[in-house]
């Protein structure tokens, strides 16, 4: 198949009540703004029909996959995709669309291989997705801030946007099944000093959360862990992933005030 400009990545588990108002919200969205773009659902072994509720309509793709976690059905979402540019957001739309033109500029024309969505930051209007959400952001971000010294607070906000080759060889070499997918990209992207852009975000909507607390913090906790190891025993070696860099460094060089 060929490339489309954008692919729109939404994991999804337990989603049918809501489905397939939020992909027929997205196809709007891609006819409004003129985008060849293609949305992915990534459909976790859901139990209450996600899959089967989801609009055969142009433009979607449903994965139906067995039961992992987030992690894993990002990586089948972001592995399926053909896009120029690679985004994933949450089933339920929490910080809505309109965002995403701008995320698409911020890698085309100012060439950042990654934007993040980042609720601490000024201009972002965000309230308490509840008490289990809370915890698991928290938890993940106090975590990752003992890992590396990036500056990231917000890892869990579920709006994230790639270049489409970073997005395709960064999710290759993730490892982590569960919520820890957010921290794990993060830390692939500092490692491999990678330029990221973080926007502020806006929550519109707030759909149930799939998280429980206790099983899930404690998973998160372990997977963020073993991030670092996994990291020094070398099992995310990437040579795609340190060409970009250096080829872009050796363009730099080559044609003074480029960027």
């Amino acid at each position: 198949m060929s490339a489309v400009e954008l692919s729109l990545v939404m994991p999804a588990y337990d989603s049918a009540a809501y489905i397939a108002q939020n992909v027929r919200r997205v196809l709007d969205f891609f006819e409004e703004t003129g985008l060849d773009a293609e949305l992915i659902v990534a459909d976790d072994g859901s139990t209450d029909g996600t899959a089967d509720a989801i609009p055969d309509l142009p433009n979607v793709r449903v994965l139906r996959l067995p039961h992992s976690g987030k992690g894993g059905a990002l990586r089948a979402g972001m592995t399926a995709a053909r896009g120029e540019i690679r985004a994933f957001t949450d089933a339920d739309l929490p910080y809505g669309l309109d965002l995403l033109p701008l995320a698409m500029e911020w890698i085309r024309v100012r060439r950042y291989h990654a934007v993040l969505g980042d609720r601490t930051l000024p201009g972002s209007a965000y309230e308490s997705a509840g008490l289990q959400r809370t915890a698991l952001s928290e938890l993940a971000s106090f975590v990752f801030r003992t890992l590396v010294t990036g500056g990231i607070y917000d890892t869990q906000c579920g709006f994230k946007v790639f270049r489409g080759d970073v997005a395709a060889e960064l999710f290759r070499v993730a490892r982590v099944d569960g919520f820890a997918i957010d921290v794990e990209v993060i830390y692939l992207l500092l490692k491999y000093r990678l330029d990221i852009k973080r926007i502020p975000v806006r929550l519109v909507a707030n759909g149930p959360s799939s998280v429980h607390l206790l099983r899930d913090s404690a998973r998160a906790a372990r997977d963020v862990v073993a991030i670092r190891a996994d990291w020094a025993a070398g099992r995310y070696r990437s040579h795609a992933l340190a060409a970009i860099l250096r080829d872009e460094t050796a363009a730099e060089i080559g044609s003074p005030g480029r960027r």
